[in-house]
């Protein structure tokens, strides 16, 4: 029989699994991959804005 711990490690080890198989997908995801080297390459060239300024972007287009 399994003890208390015993469950409680076995929950953190098929959350860790579950989050392993999760950046696989990630990964073996070209178009997702590709989005990120984007959102990357945008950063290092400081095409950003804030959360605030995305969501005044938003409200005076009327997506919100």
């Amino acid at each position: 029989l399994l003890t208390d711990e015993d469950r409680a490690l076995l929950l953190r080890v098929s959350t860790l699994l579950e989050e392993v198989i999760e950046t696989f997908d990630i990964l073996k995801d070209e178009e997702t991959m590709r989005a990120i080297r984007e959102a990357e390459e945008d950063l290092k060239a400081r095409r950003i804005r804030s959360y605030d300024e995305f969501i005044e972007e938003l409200k005076k287009s009327g997506e919100i």
